[in-house]
């Protein structure tokens, strides 16, 4: 069974949105807009199988939640 590739795009303090995969830290793309990160996380999402996509507002509340499919 292969493991879901859930994602969650947020703004960081230093003015940078961020696309990063839930289960490990390390593994993100950083971008200057939150469209940009939305469209990288979409994608990554349909090129590993799908999963779950959050986005967090710029204080950190969660704004939406989206199931993406291959």
């Amino acid at each position: 069974m292969k493991i879901k590739q859930d994602r969650t795009v947020y703004f960081r303090e230093d003015g940078l949105w961020v696309n990063q995969l839930n289960m490990d830290p390390w593994t993100a793309t950083h971008h200057a807009t939150k469209d940009d990160a939305l469209l990288a996380a979409r994608e990554m999402l349909k090129t590993e199988g799908g999963g779950e996509l959050t986005q967090l507002s710029v204080d950190g509340v969660l704004e939406f939640k989206e199931s993406v499919r291959a």
